[in-house]
């Protein structure tokens, strides 16, 4: 494994022997990445686009995500500037590979491209996905082998979802409602208690000292306890909005951009301003902290698939869909 680490600190050396301009366009392409683009990007195609294509994206990417997630504690592997010969143009506290940059873009690029007709629209989402993942070479964050096997679970899960996606729906609608929201908190324990199980597997496995200390905080669940929020408001505010709040994502663009300011606002208030009161209250690795974590999470997806439609047929930005 030491060879294989050499052989990659090696490959991204050279990549940042590149202009130092570079830095900035990389560090764009990792925001393409991240949480708070996916905040942004998914309301917008669940408001104004497609609510199905919407909602589905979101569930993809909390999977997807979960999946990295549940590997990259399980594997417990160092980033390239952990082990030093690296420049650190980002900082992560969590474990390397996979790289769920390369997993969480790949499967929801590839899945918005299934549904845009447009050659020149496929082709910018397809470089896009490719650049996020090179970005994190690039920055230092991961080993090539880290977004190899980042992009293997994207193509795994984008598999899969072509696959069972319509089956399971078929069979949650046969569902009643309560048992549809049930459902979705039964998942959500889940994830969450995948977390608890991973860190005891590895408890016994310390990591090694000259890279520890950046490893510090690797060991938290705080991601299992966002992705359980996440789930079970998607599952909860999907069934509620079908219920009592079905929309129609179409309509003027002029609606259509209106209703997205007013539902990211909202968005945003909840996400950034519950994880400032939050904070205050208790430490993100408490008991508190965790279930905290998991309202904070809960709620944004709760307003993102229920409330916020629901305001935006009560202030008729949108039209009720049979």
């Amino acid at each position: 494994m030491d060879a294989i680490y050499q052989l990659g600190i090696r490959f991204i050396q050279a990549l940042q022997t590149f202009s130092p301009a570079l830095d900035g366009v990389m560090n764009g392409f990792t925001f393409l990445g991240r949480i708070e683009f996916y905040l942004l990007l998914i309301p917008f195609l669940y408001w104004a686009v497609d609510r199905r294509l919407g909602v589905r994206a979101l569930l993809l990417l909390i999977y997807t995500d979960l999946l990295s997630s549940s590997f990259k504690l399980l594997f417990h592997q160092p980033r390239p500037y952990w082990l030093g010969g690296v420049k650190a143009l980002s900082a992560e506290t969590s474990y390397g590979i996979p790289s769920s940059h390369a997993s969480n873009s790949l499967a929801v690029g590839g899945y918005i491209i299934s549904h845009v007709r447009q050659n020149w629209a496929r082709w910018l989402i397809g470089i896009v996905v490719f650049f996020i993942a090179f970005s994190r070479m690039y920055l230092g964050v991961h080993f090539p082998q880290d977004v190899l096997f980042g992009w293997l679970i994207g193509f795994a899960m984008l598999w899969a979802f072509a696959r069972w996606a319509k089956p399971v729906r078929d069979w949650l609608d046969s569902m009643t409602l309560s048992a549809q929201i049930g459902m979705g908190f039964l998942c959500s324990l889940l994830m969450v208690v995948t977390g608890f199980v991973i860190r005891a597997i590895i408890a016994g496995t310390a990591d090694p000292v000259d890279w520890s200390g950046y490893a510090a905080e690797a060991r938290n669940i705080n991601q299992f306890l966002t992705l359980g929020g996440a789930v079970f408001g998607t599952y909860a505010g999907y069934a509620l909005m079908r219920e009592h709040a079905r929309f129609s994502a179409q309509g003027p663009w002029g609606k259509r951009i209106v209703r997205y300011l007013i539902g990211i606002f909202g968005l945003l208030v909840l996400y950034f301003g519950l994880d400032i009161a939050f904070a205050a209250l208790a430490p993100d690795a408490s008991t508190l902290g965790y279930l905290l974590r998991y309202i904070r999470y809960g709620l944004a997806t709760f307003w993102a698939t229920f409330l916020a439609p629901w305001v935006f047929l009560k202030i008729k930005l949108t039209e009720a869909e049979a």
